[in-house]
């Protein structure tokens, strides 16, 4: 043999034994250290070698150089191998001689990869016909696996959680912290290098766990999965070993074609390591595996009883080299954990997570439109939502959705209540993983529904295993409970919970209908007294909710067919009587603005909702004409409901929907409800130009209308549309937000006025925050109740002024806002000359964004701004240098004491005689700030009153006071200073910066003529924060005058 072939062979035998290299050599260094001192190895893939953290992801790093290098460097890998481990290499040899003329290993493989492609490339649905299937593909998803056991404290906040709040919490789970993975990787190198053998793969019923052992089947067969790791992969359903009769070996309980035996025996024989096994389902064993350690078998074809063999292989007596993934409910992991041979890897399949939800929807639903649609139904559901987390939930919901799609029924609000999904899903669980429980279906539930009762009284989601085992007799075979270790000390305790807390409600709901007839009437009659009597019960809103749901007749039929239970006529008649009594009560209180007022109206809409009787439904919702939902935050879900419930209300008078939380999403929702209104209060943030269109097609014409659409953006030609659509209706308050408008626009502005002339009460165009103009318009001469304000660029608040004169009209008591942070330009301010002029009466504004100290966008911003602000009313045409006033507001920001840039700006106002009141906002009050303030007093003959507020860290300093008591002032101009007062004797304080000292008091400090008042606004306490407690905010107003007789008096007391 020539040294061509001779490279050419070695090469065949190192990429044949590729896998079993891997795994077997440890000599990789002193290897890879010749190889770079002859020079077939570069530095770059020397270093990757020995960055790797294990000897198989260094062998891998190496075959990437030997790949790299040709045949010669593989001879060459080939040869130092033998000499630093001969002994691997005349393993591998001689087991090369005893394959002899057997069929070759990668095509027996191949065969049975074939078999298992084809066995495992379908699956049957719980609802499937004889013959029917699906593809795996088509079904599965994969879900979220974290290796974190998780404290009591996150255990609790995700069974709390719920709709996006859920899915937030499920998104922190998927993440580092938490250790999540993916099933490619559960036999990947742990944190410490280590490759543990066994995985444990827990979760909850319905999870998924048997539908990821079958994807792992198909996908090892499809060699997407564990192709470099494992030859052969052998999956043992415990269901199907509980059928299993006599003594049986490993390989009898193994799923293969008999002509595979010769090579799967060598391949557990001599490469066991190459193996995994799948035991699916091990809470679904009816045997026990503590069987003693000295009768276990030791190989995989010694035949013993099912029970000594699945121990064997469990506890790693036999094969010991092979990997082993054993899934299992969470109940069933004390069992299991007494039997399986440490180490192990612990993984829990927690289920989907949000973005796992919507792809399932996509993957069963073939039609784009039907899977969105389905998708943003339940997505609007919020308890439907939340646990659509479980992988059953959503086949349940996707397959109702299914049916409608396929009947042809248009999809409407959420096809189905909470409650009919909720008992679809117990019911798919007691049939499908509820077998062999030794107790009816009845039993199960009473003793679920005591549980979950005893856990709602006492506002409990866990459970230690006392507490259960009062109520239910086995609580490890029951599927609608999940059980974990917590750490407590030295020890740990056993808890269960309910799989999220929307079932532990329906459970309690359950329960009263489990009992007697006249029993179950008391109870229900106690439960809803309870929920009546306040807030302090909202808990429990709940399990009302989802008594409605059961007293459905489709629901109830349902929970009689499959011999639950009954629902009695007397129940449904008192819950009835019990939600016409909750609204007549809240009738009387309609217009009031009262969070729990609000949300007990919504309540009531939800249990109409889920009672779904039309005919009782229009007659609840007919006793309403008028609807105040100010200030409750709606969901999808709530908008839904009102949707369902508001179709049935004959006329509706009045509609309030300020501060609701409104988006574009969910005024769809509604837009149904908005066209059968006759006045609406209506405030949504975020719509878009086409949102804008669907409002306006809905609003319809001759509503009373007061719409808060400031936080938009819309275009001129929406903003154009919206007002031409205005003057079909009444409008009374309207507030737009505007990217930029024409002069277009302009003109329809004040066509709408025109036309909506005594009824219009308020106009608001909001674009810009940095100069605002509000007015009052009035027309010949005559004012008007129309407040008009203006949030836009100077030249559009010029041109909306110009339109307003050319149509006659004018603006009166003008109000200018600048923030310090405009940065105007000359033109801006000869713009605002002429908006503001001719002047009968004007207030000017001057402050930064972000005034009051501790809510200041910076902490610096705190302190470096000597004058946060200032605004004066003028009483005539002002004569100031208007550029020289904006060049020097614009500079404040600049100036953290008082100098001669803020005495600049007082002095700009000495001049103006129809100056009349102004009020300043200074972070310090210093002696050379308050000689600048008290000389206005002197220079300004119609000035009658001068405001100081001390904001910030400022305080009040004595010197400063005594100042100010004996400033020469007009005796007619009135001086008001606000802020804090150290009240310390001695060693006073001289700024605010710890806020928790209880020292200071909130004063309001008045000099007119010759009186000194000092109010005390608010005593120093240890926290100046707002309490929860209404007692301690009640404020405290203490006074002391002192009259002043004559100026030398004064003048003796500061001496």
């Amino acid at each position: 043999m020539n040294k061509m072939e001779s490279y050419e062979h070695s090469a065949e035998f190192v990429d044949e034994h590729r896998h079993q290299l891997i795994q077997r050599v440890t000599m990789v260094m002193p290897i890879a250290d010749e190889l770079l001192s002859e020079g077939m190895i570069h530095n770059e893939l020397y270093s990757n070698i020995s960055a790797a953290r294990t000897d198989e992801d260094k062998m891998r790093q190496l075959f990437k150089a030997l790949h790299s290098g040709g045949n010669k460097v593989k001879s060459a890998f080939l040869s130092m191998l033998r000499e630093n481990d001969p002994h691997l290499v005349q393993d591998l040899e001689r087991h090369v001689k005893q394959r002899g003329g057997q069929e070759d290993r990668s095509t027996i493989t191949k065969k049975y990869k074939n078999v298992i492609e084809g066995e495992y490339a379908t699956v049957q649905e719980y609802n499937s016909l004889p013959g029917e299937h699906v593809k795996l593909d088509d079904r599965y998803t994969e879900p979220l696996i974290i290796q974190k056991h998780r404290q009591q404290r996150e255990r609790e906040e995700e069974i709390r959680s719920r709709g996006q709040n859920f899915y937030q919490v499920m998104g922190q789970r998927d993440s580092k912290a938490y250790k999540s993975t993916k099933v490619e990787r559960l036999f990947d190198p742990d944190e410490h290098g280590d490759i543990q053998r066994t995985v444990i793969l827990q979760g909850h019923s319905g999870t998924g766990k048997s539908f990821t052992t079958q994807k792992i089947m198909s996908d090892w067969a499809r060699e997407r999965l564990y192709q470099d790791r494992f030859d052969f992969v052998f999956h043992l359903r415990c269901k199907e070993l509980n059928q299993a009769t006599g003594n049986k070996s490993v390989m009898d309980l193994l799923n293969y074609d008999q002509s595979l035996s010769s090579m799967i025996k060598q391949v557990l024989r001599q490469s066991p390591e190459r193996v995994l096994f799948l035991v699916d389902g091990f809470d679904e064993l009816k045997f026990p595996l503590d069987v003693p350690k000295d009768s276990l078998p030791r190989d995989p074809w010694t035949q013993c009883s099912p029970e000594e063999t699945l121990s064997g292989l469990i506890r790693k007596q036999i094969l010991p080299e092979s990997f082993l993934l054993v899934t299992t409910r969470s109940t069933a992991l004390d069992k299991l954990n007494g039997v399986v041979k440490n180490p192990v890897r612990y993984a829990e399949i927690v289920g989907f997570s949000k973005e796992g939800v919507e792809e399932y929807f996509q993957r069963f639903f073939k039609n784009e439109q039907h899977s969105q649609q389905a998708y943003d139904t339940v997505r609007k559901n919020e308890t439907l939502f939340t646990a659509c987390f479980i992988p059953v939930i959503c086949w349940i919901i996707c397959t109702v959705y299914r049916e409608q799609f396929e009947e042809g029924t248009e999809m409407i609000q959420s096809l189905e209540t909470t409650t009919s999904i909720f008992v679809e899903f117990v019911a798919t669980l007691l049939k499908h993983h509820s077998q062999d429980m030794g107790q009816s279906a009845l039993t199960i539930l009473q003793g679920l529904g005591k549980l979950a009762e005893k856990g709602m009284e006492e506002q409990q989601v866990l459970f230690d295993h006392d507490s259960v085992s009062q109520t239910v007799s086995d609580p490890s075979k029951v599927p609608f409970l999940c059980k974990f270790l917590q750490k407590k000390r030295v020890s740990q305790n056993t808890m269960y919970s309910f799989m999220h807390l929307s079932f532990q409600e329906f459970f309690t709901a359950l329960s009263y209908m489990l009992l007697g007839d006249e029993e179950a009437q008391g109870k229900v009659r106690e439960l809803l007294c309870k929920v009546r009597r306040g807030k302090e019960n909202s808990h429990l809103l709940p399990i009302v909710q989802f008594l409605f749901g059961i007293a459905n007749k489709e629901v109830g039929k349902r929970l009689e067919d499959k011999k639950y239970i009954s629902c009695s006529q007397g129940i449904r008649t008192q819950l009835k009587h019990f939600i016409l009594e909750v609204i007549e009560e809240e009738k009387e209180d309609r217009n009031a603005i009262d969070y729990h007022i609000s949300s007990m109206w919504l309540f009531a809409f939800h249990c109409l909702y889920e009672l779904h009787v039309d005919d009782f439904v229009g007659k609840a919702m007919n006793t309403y004409t008028e609807f105040n939902l100010t200030h409750i935050p709606l969901t999808n879900t709530d908008c839904w409901v009102l949707n369902y419930c508001f179709q049935h209300c004959k006329c509706i008078q009045r509609l309030i929907l300020n501060w609701c939380n409104l988006t574009a999403e969910k005024l769809k929702i509604l837009l149904p409800v908005l066209e059968k209104c006759k006045y609406l209060e209506l405030q949504v943030d975020g719509l878009a130009d086409d949102d804008l269109d669907d409002l306006l097609t809905a609003l319809g014409e001759g509503k009373s209308l007061e719409l808060d659409l400031t936080e938009n953006n819309f275009s001129d030609e929406k903003v154009q549309d919206l007002l031409v659509a205005l003057t079909k209706h009444k409008p009374r308050n309207i507030e737009i937000g505007v990217k930029s408008i024409t002069s277009s626009t302009a003109d329809k502005l004040m066509f709408l006025i025109s036309k909506a002339h005594g009824v219009l009460e308020s106009i608001v165009l909001h674009g810009c925050e940095n100069v605002t103009l509000d007015g009052n318009l009035q027309k010949n001469g005559v004012n008007w109740t129309l407040q008009t304000s203006l949030w836009l660029k100077v030249s559009e608040m010029k041109m909306i002024c110009d339109c307003i004169r050319a149509s006659g009209y004018s603006l009166s008591e003008k109000v200018l806002a600048v923030y310090c942070e405009a940065d105007l330009s000359d033109t801006d301010v000869d713009d605002l000359r002429a908006i503001i002029h001719p002047v009968d009466k004007l207030r000017l504004n001057f402050r930064h964004k972000e005034l009051y100290g501790r809510f200041a966008v910076s902490e610096g911003l705190r302190s470096q701004i000597a004058l946060r602000g200032f605004d004066f009313a003028l009483c005539g045409d002002p004569v100031f240098d208007w550029r020289k006033l904006f060049q020097l507001v614009h500079t404040l920001e600049q100036h953290s004491e008082w100098d001669e840039h803020s005495e600049a700006l007082i002095s700009l106002l000495h001049s103006q005689t129809s100056l009349e009141d102004i009020s300043l906002y200074v972070s310090s009050l210093t002696e050379r700030c308050a000689a600048s303030v008290v000389s206005l007093s002197q220079a300004c003959p119609n000035l009658t009153k001068i405001s100081l507020h001390v904001v910030a860290d400022g305080l009040l300093l004595e010197e400063v006071i005594q100042f100010l008591r004996v400033s020469k002032r007009r005796p007619d101009c009135s001086l008001l200073v606000a802020g804090w007062r150290c009240r310390k004797p001695a060693d006073k304080c001289t700024d605010r910066k710890d806020w928790s000292l209880c020292c200071d008091d909130s004063v309001r400090l008045t000099l007119h003529g010759e009186t000194f008042t000092e109010n005390v606004i608010r005593h120093g306490k240890k926290s100046d924060r707002p309490s929860d407690d209404t007692k301690s905010n009640r404020w405290c107003v203490v006074c002391i005058v002192t009259m002043m007789k004559t100026t030398e008096m004064v003048r003796n007391t500061a001496d």
